[in-house]
């Protein structure tokens, strides 16, 4: 810092702490170092100091020179606290629901008008879930056999006809401009039917002479949850960019957080301090503070401690990604692209049997599922989801001794998204968007199957809550297999290791979906459902339709859907 001193070389008074200029202290305005001012040895003192004339004045020089800098570079640090300073409440621009407010005896009732001008897509979701929306709602079953998946979609068709005849638009051109609002902010995802392989739901064909049969309509869209989860087939894809929830995902670049930091900082403190800035290599070192950082609750609680003003404490897990949600808002408040995304690596180390003669050996497979807790959707083959993944058939052998484990080695990693609009609880200011999709997966569903040569036969179901589960860590456990229906049926047990990380990627901001944005960060959704169709086609399941069920969770709507 700048050193203390009385008496300046000119006589003006200055900011040392004895008035003195910033100048050392001596004798008649002569500067000389602290240590020797202190009667300091020689050799304690600053060793390009010998006493002599041509010292003190290069000394004194330097102080002048130095102070408008270290200045300069404390009324720089002050403005950039609050650009750093760590906070809980991260600014929102959600946009207010238009309510009717009742009056009864019994309280205040406030309730949902319309849906038009300023309301979120997820708004206009619930809405078009409720019963008698006129909206359809299709299962398209994409694949065959262990290489399938379904989704469900909605016509584009008529989700225009509902947002006209409800008064959220005024005409059709305005409704299909909201549908492309909303997916330019990935609450919905189009696809496409005539562009997936092998589609049943090709043009029809004209015969010659002939009224030309209705052009079907080939535009559908499905609902993007803001958790997404997406199957990786291999480690390298983990920081694969990809559409990933309601964000755009790309691979983590050097050159790029360098080119997103240079405008904020240029905007703090000019050419200079970016200058400063790059010769410092600031863009590492923050990266490396923030991905490093504590939260609040643990700074205050003196390590890994769960925040008490959250109400009920929240498990091992979702520390993990509150931890990771506040430094995502940190990266977010500081205008950089780093961004955090959930890992989880799955591995079936053995399989058991307790019941007696058990078979020597099986051919095995398994089918899981990272879900929320309380969801009830099947996870079978006719009924898996584009988040579900299958491992292969391994032959299983028997080990010495009737109920010996038996080696399996199966893997399996899932990515799953960090929101962004969402507070360091991982809870949304939208209350139509909580409702659909209330917070991140935190359930394991694994289902064991037998490979036969006709009918695969099941071995049983588990649900694995991830509760314990820690940022860095492993949970290992044998699991029984229980069959549907039958609880108190447990013959096979399987083993168990989950592991968990967050890998850093960058986010991108898109003005618009132009075509090298979709090629640069393509949808994980949308790449399966692609592969998939390969395998076996894909065609909507028309004897499923929608079902008269009201309820305000999407989740369960969806599910008693392909259930």
């Amino acid at each position: 810092g700048v050193l203390p001193g009385r008496g300046g070389r000119d006589g003006n008074d200055g900011a040392g702490g004895d008035g003195g200029g910033g100048h050392p202290p001596g004798d008649g305005g002569d500067a000389a170092p602290r240590g020797i001012a202190r009667g300091r040895s020689a050799d304690l003192a600053d060793p390009l100091y010998d006493g002599s004339a041509s010292a003190v004045g290069l000394w004194q020089d330097a102080v002048r020179l130095l102070r408008p800098l270290l200045d300069w570079r404390r009324a720089i640090e002050a403005v950039a606290v609050p650009y750093v300073a760590p906070c809980l409440e991260m600014e929102r621009s959600i946009s207010s629901t238009p309510v009717d407010v009742a009056v009864t005896e019994d309280g205040i009732e406030a309730a949902v008008t319309d849906i038009g001008g300023t309301v979120g897509g997820d708004a206009v979701i619930r809405r078009m879930i409720k019963v008698d929306s006129g909206v359809e709602f299709r299962t398209l079953r994409i694949g065959e056999g262990s290489r399938s998946a379904i989704v469900v979609l909605f016509s584009e068709v008529e989700a225009v006809t509902w947002l006209v005849r409800f008064n959220a638009e005024d005409d059709a051109n305005k409704a299909l401009e909201r549908l492309r609002q909303m997916e330019r902010s990935r609450v919905v995802e189009k696809i496409d039917l005539s562009e997936l392989a092998g589609s049943h739901q090709a043009r029809p064909f004209n015969v010659p002479g002939t009224t030309p049969p209705p052009v079907p309509n080939m535009i559908k869209y499905r609902f993007v949850d803001p958790w997404e989860v997406e199957v990786l087939e291999r480690r390298d894809d983990e920081l694969k960019a990809a559409s990933l929830g309601r964000s755009y995902y790309s691979s983590f670049s050097i050159g790029d957080v360098a080119r997103a930091c240079e405008g904020p900082i240029r905007a703090i403190g000019g050419q200079p301090y970016l200058s400063l800035w790059t010769i410092m290599n600031g863009p590492d070192m923050i990266t490396k503070a923030i991905s490093e950082v504590h939260a609040p609750w643990e700074r205050d609680s003196g390590g890994e401690l769960i925040d008490g003003n959250a109400g009920n404490p929240p498990s091992m897990f979702l520390h993990a990604i509150q931890r990771h949600l506040y430094r995502n808002a940190l990266f977010r408040r500081l205008r950089m692209p780093h961004r955090f995304v959930g890992v989880v690596q799955v591995e079936l180390l053995d399989l058991k049997n307790l019941a007696p003669g058990a078979i020597s050996s099986l051919t095995a497979y398994a089918l899981l599922r990272l879900k929320r807790f309380g969801s009830n959707a099947p996870l079978t083959q006719k009924a898996r989801t584009l988040d579900s993944a299958t491992t292969s058939p391994r032959k299983i052998l028997k080990s010495a001794g009737p109920n010996a484990p038996a080696s399996w080695g199966s893997l399996v990693r899932f990515r799953f998204s960090l929101p962004e609009d969402v507070d360091t609880y991982g809870v949304s200011a939208d209350r139509n968007r909580e409702a659909l999709f209330p917070g991140p997966p935190t359930v394991l569903q694994i289902s064991v199957h037998e490979k036969r040569f006709m009918n695969d036969i099941v071995l049983g179901d588990a649900d694995i809550k991830l509760d314990g589960l820690a940022n860095g860590g492993q949970l290992e456990e044998w699991v029984p297999l229980r069959m549907k229906g039958e609880k108190e049926a447990i013959a096979w047990f399987t083993r168990v290791r989950i592991s968990l990380r967050f890998e850093m990627m960058c986010i991108e901001h898109p003005d618009s979906l132009d075509a090298s944005l979709m090629e640069r960060c393509p949808s994980a959704g949308l790449r399966k459902i692609r592969k998939l169709s390969q395998y076996g086609g894909a065609h909507e399941d028309t004897t499923i339709s929608k079902r008269s069920v009201s309820t305000n969770d999407i989740l369960a709507y969806l599910e008693a859907i392909v259930a």
